[in-house]
């Protein structure tokens, strides 16, 4: 198997009519563009796993669990909360320093405060 590390941005080609892009990374999540014929099927691994089909010479996932506080649960909804006020806090912060579009700041807060709702 051929192995490839690439940026964001760049691409590789499987012969002439299908390219691959990495769009965006975002934590350890990773987005990728693919440009094939209509005729070629593109499908999510664990879409084909779902038939019993892996296909051969691929290395097993490298994926971790995702942090979790030491019982293994998320953190308790007062700890949550405090979260959402010290992210309203920072939101504030910024809007008063102007280093941020008001707009996007405004949508920041809202979000935050429907997630601070949520949360109880």
């Amino acid at each position: 198997m051929l192995t490839l590390r690439l940026k964001s941005g760049e691409y590789l080609t499987i012969g002439d009519d299908i390219a691959i892009q990495i769009f965006r990374q975002a934590g350890d999540s990773v987005e990728v563009a693919v440009k094939a014929p209509r005729e070629v099927p593109v499908l999510r691994g664990e879409v084909l796993e779902r038939s019993g089909k892996r296909p051969q010479g691929l290395r097993e996932s490298t994926k971790r669990p995702a942090p979790s506080s030491k019982s293994g649960r998320r953190p308790p909804a007062q700890e949550r909360q405090e979260a959402v006020k010290q992210a309203v806090s920072l939101v504030e912060q910024l809007e008063a320093g102007g280093l941020c579009p008001r707009e996007d700041l405004a949508r920041l807060r809202d979000l935050l405060v429907r997630l601070g709702e949520e949360l109880g």
